[in-house]
């Protein structure tokens, strides 16, 4: 075979530089159009801002959370604590979350020095960082580590929930870069949350959960010094701003009754899950509470929101949580339970996290291509059958009779993980969509928060659930040696924690509408979420139709005794 000439090599060489020149032209447009992207956000809504924006969002609730979920479960193993009791616990801890309609209607009512939220952040952040610092440093009792827990989702929540009324607000200012605004918190969130889970593994590994309260001290303190320097540019408000304020609220005597239960709901289930309670008396109270929560959902706002929420609460509240006592299952060594699967920190946490997180994205992705055009019912009643199923095929791996037909508990448990996280996708976005289409207009800070607020109350609720069911099966082990047989009985727990949420498909006939997800729900009354509700009707308030056909008729009235 023939040499090539040098002629033809410097020819090929020019040709391989000219690919190579134009791939790496091509590749360093990536960086510079997310350069340019976020230099469009620093023009719209200043840089002060997205730092504020990037403190509370990105590294509070993206960081900091993750960091301290993944702890909790491993913070109580060492403490001993039995799998129900942990539920019961971990439920009292991200309490916090249903108390953002509290937050809400709080920082709206009693700003402080005309300030909203500025001085709320503040307080939270610090003694929340406190909290970090002591859970790190002191081996504290079980009540004193679910305190400093709960002030810990407390920062996250507030912060959450304040950041976002405030790029809501400049979202209305600024239309046209509203996505991309949304964009930038939500993939900051994502990002932040997947690189701390990919972490907690080793750092479990080598230190042990509480380092990891070490690690997300920095996050919880890197939002005290923007909101101090009011990066968020709040102004404050003067004693007629706040009386109009105060004013409005009061007209939505409705609201404010369920925000109240709300919070009632809140305290009553943390005492008594820091007083020790029998596990069954937290279930019998906790479902109570929801079943009241319920009731007001249902008689205070007008039937079209009060339904649709209500049934997204009850199917919150029937996937019943047996992590407890699946922790356990998983995670005991060869002493606590000879024929579990041992799995790792690492593979538990972040081998199982890093999953969830990828097979999230995938599920949006999937649902934005084959399931928006879906009507409501059809997509409820599909994601609740698939996600039954997948339930009831993961229960198999609790009699272990995955190993018997050679399927590795490690390739299960990754196979259920991100089956379950598609679909629990297609049960949420739909949720989310059609609350957005029920909203009512002026109304959707306070909506949001108000449903959010019941949907966490839900979860909460299914973690007492779960707790009796566990306890009930005598599934209460605590990582001490003999936990083997207490887990005889765990295969029928996640069992009905996979059929129960099929009761509530009995019920959506009746409580959600067969819509499009692309329609207007509201044909009337945009502005209400109580118009021809129960209350209304039990007590006699007239709506604005009535209200005008009266005054016309009282007009009519007096003309005729003029005449």
């Amino acid at each position: 075979m023939s040499q090539p000439t040098p002629a033809r090599r410097e020819c090929e060489t020019v040709e391989q530089d000219n690919y190579i020149s134009n791939a790496l032209s091509e590749v360093t447009l990536v960086p510079k159009a997310g350069l340019a992207w976020l230099q469009g956000l620093e023009v719209t809504f200043g840089t002060r801002y997205l730092v504020m924006l990037a403190t509370a969002q990105w590294f509070v609730k993206g960081f900091m959370w993750a960091f301290v979920h993944t702890s909790v479960e491993w913070v109580y193993r060492d403490m001993g604590v039995p799998g129900p009791q942990m539920q019961i616990y971990r439920a009292v801890a991200w309490l916090p979350w249903s108390m953002k309609p509290v937050f809400g209607v709080l920082s709206d009512m009693v700003p402080i020095m005309g300030y909203r939220k500025t001085p709320y952040i503040l307080a939270v952040s610090v003694a929340a960082s406190a909290a970090l610092a002591h859970l790190f440093s002191t081996d504290t009792s079980v009540s004193v580590t679910t305190m400093c827990l709960f002030v810990t989702q407390m920062q996250i929540a507030v912060c959450d929930l304040l950041t976002e009324a405030t790029y809501a607000e400049r979202m209305r200012q600024q239309p046209d870069q509203g996505p991309n605004l949304v964009l930038f918190v939500w993939a900051g969130i994502n990002f932040g949350s997947l690189m701390a889970t990919s972490t907690v593994g080793s750092i479990l590994s080598y230190g042990g959960p509480r380092l990891l309260y070490l690690f997300a001290l920095p996050f919880s303190l890197s939002v005290i010094v923007p909101t101090a320097a009011n990066f968020m540019n709040e102004q404050p408000m003067d004693e007629h701003a706040i009386k109009v304020v105060r004013d409005r609220m009061f007209l939505q005597n409705e609201v404010l009754i369920l925000v109240g239960l709300v919070g009632f709901s809140t305290v009553c289930l943390v005492l008594a899950g820091l007083l020790g309670v029998s596990v069954y008396v937290s279930g019998a109270l906790g479902v109570m509470l929801g079943l009241v929560v319920l009731a007001a959902l249902i008689i205070l706002f007008r039937p079209e929101i009060g339904m649709a929420t209500a049934f997204f609460v009850i199917q919150t509240c029937m996937t019943v949580s047996i992590d407890g006592a699946s922790f356990y299952f998983f995670t005991d060594d060869a002493t606590a339970f000879p024929d579990g699967p041992h799995f790792s920190a690492w593979f538990y946490t972040s081998g199982t996290g890093i999953i969830a997180g990828i097979f999230n994205f995938v599920g949006m992705l999937l649902y934005n291509k084959f399931a928006k055009s879906w009507r409501y019912h059809s997509l409820i009643f599909t994601a609740n059958i698939v996600w039954c199923v997948c339930n009831a095929c993961a229960a198999l791996v609790y009699t272990r009779y995955n190993l018997s037909v050679g399927i590795p508990d490690r390739t299960f448990v990754i196979t259920s993980t991100l089956l379950r996280s598609i679909v629990d996708q297609w049960l949420w976005i739909p949720a989310v969509v059609l609350m957005s289409q029920m909203c009512p207009r002026g109304m959707e800070a306070t909506m949001f928060a108000l449903v959010a607020g019941c949907h966490n109350l839900g979860s909460t609720v299914a973690s007492y659930l779960g707790a009796m069911v566990i306890e009930f099966i005598g599934a209460d082990a605590s990582g001490v040696a003999g936990d083997g047989p207490k887990f005889q009985y765990l295969w029928a727990a996640a069992l009905l924690q996979a059929l129960a949420p099929m009761l509530t498909v009995a019920l959506l006939p009746y409580l959600v509408p067969d819509a499009s997800q692309m329609e207007p729900l509201l044909s009337s009354h945009l502005d209400s979420a109580t118009v021809g509700s129960l209350w209304h009707q039990w007590n006699g308030v007239k709506e604005p139709e009535e209200a005008e056909e009266a005054e016309e008729e009282e007009e009519e009235e007096k003309k005729e005794e003029e005449n």
